[in-house]
């Protein structure tokens, strides 16, 4: 593409070169992936400075570097772009490089502190049960259409956003949906997309290492929805847990008329509503409404907090469903949607890593693995797993404290944890630089001296499972929580780097419950 044709009209200007001159194959933010005719986006980042790179890019082949006015006098040899805001230019010019791939898709954009990863999750399975061909971007996996990869973080940078939407749409996707994450929001990453459905599950305290006010966090949530409702021809859909006063004003504050309440709580007039009828272990009964829309099914998902997950990605795959059958011109009727709908979740599990059991059939004990990392998730789930366990059986939870991370949740977190299990064991996550212990202590002061008796401690994270899994008795259930899909943990160096290691808590899990199951299996006083 001529350089002339990719920046005209965009908040940027043509510093040095001939736009008409130039053509530029690739787009690119990583000077060790620039080819001959890349356009090289050097940028600040959070841990190292594209603009120190932009030697290395020309020498590579970049035909054209994007900075800023502060840099674009050191660029020497290829044409110069200038912005005041480099993320938002590069933004806008990936999404035109690759054919502006999300105004070609029914996109679903899904923010808030937990829930992200289960309603995208959801929203993708059931529409592509439902015949509308759906990509995916979450925090997990990554489906283009052509093959499903594992992500690398919730939201990838603009330029790779974009490229797998674009390979969506060449694989013959007629939508997408995608998780946005405030740090995603809050860099721009998402700024070109059009998206025709944005869904806010809740807030939270979570991420104030890097927003360090929940006003800021808040309002980088609140850019997903200035996004829908900037859409081109007509505002989009917001879909809003009304449940949440604080998700609640998020849209609220946003939207341009068009809102979707999603409540567990009431009757949500114009929108959907969900009740839990009987549940168990394995299944719960929910009855959805929505407009035009009654689907009563048995589901494999437990709890309060995944029933407003399952509401909240149905609002949206029907509204999907109804655009794409507009452009269609599909005879289905609500009826007909509602049914498939209906078949589509009664055939959904959880994702990877979000409440997922990981005992079987001969365990006399149950053993759940799950992402909560904050006080909220933790309390949210622990109630979905005690409201279908026994009186009389006893609640563990295994669980840390991200290192580096928000460091004002760990106390809320322990607090948490020691008011909704009847056992807790205090681990590591990834502690990453900081001291295990340091980490661990913080967590502890948010523990009552009256509930401290319940609560013990194994900073080996392994050795904290096999505890757990030894010590519960029959009947008991578990929860190792914070790390869910994760299969490496961080751990700090002597040097002052980091170790990484292979770490799956279902792997872990599984191995020690197959020894409680030969232990128990072993004739008395066998030595094991």
């Amino acid at each position: 593409m001529r350089l002339s044709d990719l920046i005209a009209g965009e908040p940027l200007r043509l510093a040095a070169g001939d736009g008409d001159r130039v053509r530029v194959c690739d787009l690119t933010e990583h000077s060790r992936t620039v080819v001959p005719g890349s356009l090289f986006i050097a940028r600040p980042g959070t841990k190292t400075d594209g603009r120190s790179f932009i030697a290395d890019a020309i020498e590579a082949g970049a035909v054209a570097v994007l900075t800023d006015a502060q840099t674009s006098p050191d660029v020497k040899g290829v044409a110069t772009l200038v912005a005041d805001d480099v993320p938002l230019a590069s933004a806008r010019i990936a999404e035109r490089f690759f054919g502006n791939p999300s105004k070609r898709l029914a996109l679903i954009g899904i923010t808030g502190t937990n829930g992200k990863t289960t309603v995208a999750h959801l929203a993708h399975h059931v529409l592509n049960k439902i015949g509308v061909r759906c990509g995916l971007i979450g925090t997990v996996e990554i489906d283009d259409g052509s093959g499903i990869a594992p992500a690398e973080m919730t939201t990838p940078p603009a330029i790779e956003l974009s490229r797998s939407l674009a390979n969506m749409v060449e694989a013959g996707c007629d939508a997408a949906v995608m998780e946005v994450s405030s740090h995603a929001l809050d860099q721009r990453r998402a700024a070109a997309l059009a998206f025709d459905v944005g869904v806010i599950t809740n807030l939270s305290r979570d991420h104030l290492d890097y927003h360090e006010t929940m006003d800021a966090y808040a309002s980088a949530k609140r850019r997903l929805f200035e996004l829908v409702a900037a859409r081109e021809d007509s505002p989009g859909l917001a879909i809003v847990n009304a449940d949440d006063p604080d998700a609640v004003a998020i849209a609220a504050a946003a939207a341009r008329g068009r809102v979707s309440p999603c409540t567990a709580s009431g009757e949500a007039y114009g929108g959907w509503s969900v009740r839990i009828g009987a549940s168990s272990h394995s299944r719960t009964t929910l009855k959805l409404r929505g407009p035009g829309i009654a689907i009563d099914q048995s589901v494999a998902f437990l709890g309060l907090h995944n029933a407003m997950n399952i509401c909240q990605a149905c609002a949206a795959s029907v509204e999907v469903a109804r655009l794409c059958s507009n452009s269609r011109a599909d005879t289905r009727d609500d009826a007909d949607l509602a049914g498939a709908v209906a078949r589509a979740l009664s055939l959904a599990d959880p994702p990877r890593g979000r409440l997922e059991p990981v005992h079987g059939p001969g365990d006399d004990i149950r053993v759940y693995i799950d992402f909560a990392h904050t006080d909220d998730a933790l309390s949210r789930t622990l109630a979905a797993v005690r409201s279908v366990t026994d009186r009389a059986a006893a609640l563990w939870v295994v669980f840390g404290a991200g290192g580096e991370k928000d460091k004002g949740k760990r106390p809320r977190m322990g607090r948490a944890t020691s008011i909704y299990a009847d056992r807790v064991i205090v681990t590591s996550d990834n502690p990453r630089r900081e001291d295990p212990s340091a980490i661990i202590a913080d967590v502890l002061t948010g523990v009552s001296a009256t509930l401290r008796t319940k609560v013990a401690v194994h900073a080996d994270r392994e050795r904290a499972i096999r505890e757990a899994i030894f010590a519960a008795a029959p009947g008991d259930v578990l929860v190792i929580a914070g790390k869910g899909h994760e299969t490496e943990q961080v751990l700090p160096a002597s040097d002052g780097t980091v170790i990484r290691r292979h770490f799956d808590d279902r792997e872990v899990a599984q191995r020690f419950l197959k020894e409680r199951h030969v232990r128990r299996a072993a004739p008395a006083g066998t030595a094991l």
